[in-house]
């Protein structure tokens, strides 16, 4: 995970992915997986030791041969026969962008969550910092109140706001749902 805010916008915070395949329809299923994450992807049709690129490495195995011991292994391989290949994919990108209870974790799953939503250019009430600050902070009393049994107390201090603060947040909350 890339640990400077400040370059996490650049563009050579990107992962290269390389995929090894025939097959151009599971080189774009691949692509369109990974599309909102901190990824380029280039396409390779073979493999030879001398030109294994570093960064994550996606063999298909049913029509790339690969021989690990005279590969490059400077990279994450991840090996698999089309379908196969494909889910190892998603198996990685759900555990890479999980949340870690960590500032970097959680902004990092943030990013690539919101970045598709952003795009999208929806007419957002109220616009798009306000509609998602007040589902963010819906979200986050209402989840707080489960964890919590209901108890107000503790949930303000999980938020890390105060009972008044928590109490008007919930009563702004009910004023705008009627």
């Amino acid at each position: 995970m890339v640990n400077s805010s400040a370059s996490r916008n650049s563009e050579s915070d990107a992962r290269i992915v390389s995929v090894y395949t025939l097959s151009e329809d599971l080189f774009r299923m691949v692509a369109e997986l990974g599309k909102s994450g901190p990824y380029q992807f280039q396409w390779k049709t073979s493999m030879e030791a001398e030109t294994v690129s570093k960064g994550l490495i996606l063999v298909d195995t049913g029509t790339i041969e690969i021989d690990l011991y005279r590969t490059s292994k400077e990279g994450i391989f991840l090996l698999g026969k089309g379908e196969a290949l494909l889910q190892r994919w998603k198996d990685f990108l759900d555990q890479t962008f999980s949340v870690e209870c960590s500032p970097d974790g959680f902004e990092d799953f943030l990013r690539w969550r919101m970045r598709p939503v952003l795009e999208r250019s929806c007419d957002w009430p109220g616009g798009v910092f306000n509609f998602f600050q007040e589902i963010l902070a819906s979200v986050l009393i209402s989840e707080a109140l489960l964890i919590t049994g209901g108890n107000r107390q503790k949930t303000a201090q999980i938020l890390g706001i105060s009972r008044t603060t928590l109490r008007n947040r919930m009563q702004d909350k009910e004023d705008k749902e009627k």
